[in-house]
């Protein structure tokens, strides 16, 4: 449920950008280890790529606040 909030809010944000009086949904950052530069464990035998990044909105944690609020209602 956390997840379908987090797609439906980064949809939301993304579809609202652009209008000026719902453009607060779309404010917000990213967070974390960028795939454009990841952290790399090179070992002899192989080697690890690690890349992380969260996308963080106003509109995301909204409607994963209400998933989860859903989630408890109708999920016992």
């Amino acid at each position: 449920m956390l997840v379908a909030g987090a797609v439906v809010g980064l949809l939301l944000g993304e579809l609202t950008h652009d209008i000026s009086f719902l453009s607060w949904l779309s404010f917000g950052g990213k967070f974390g280890i960028s795939p454009n530069a990841p952290m790399t464990l090179e070992l002899a035998a192989f080697r690890l790529t690690f890349g992380v990044e969260l996308n963080l909105t106003v509109a995301v944690v909204l409607c994963m606040g209400i998933a989860a609020l859903l989630y408890r209602r109708f999920v016992k």
